[in-house]
């Protein structure tokens, strides 16, 4: 019985990191694809044209 059990959690164990690889490998493809398309088309943070923003509240005119 505990050999089975063995075998049977080890395929599982294995399956779970075969399926995390694959995961992660095509997150990163992703990822480059879109920075790739990104930098194609001029559309990358402080770029031509583009102003940067300083992360903060909005400016509505009050005091809050």
């Amino acid at each position: 019985m505990n050999v089975a059990f063995g075998v049977v959690f080890g395929v599982f164990v294995a399956a779970i990191l075969v399926l995390s690889v694959i995961a992660v490998r095509w997150g990163v493809r992703r990822d480059r694809l879109s920075r790739t398309r990104r930098m194609a088309q001029g559309e990358v943070a402080g770029g031509p044209g583009e102003t940067p923003v300083a992360p903060g509240p909005a400016s509505d005119g009050g005091a809050g």
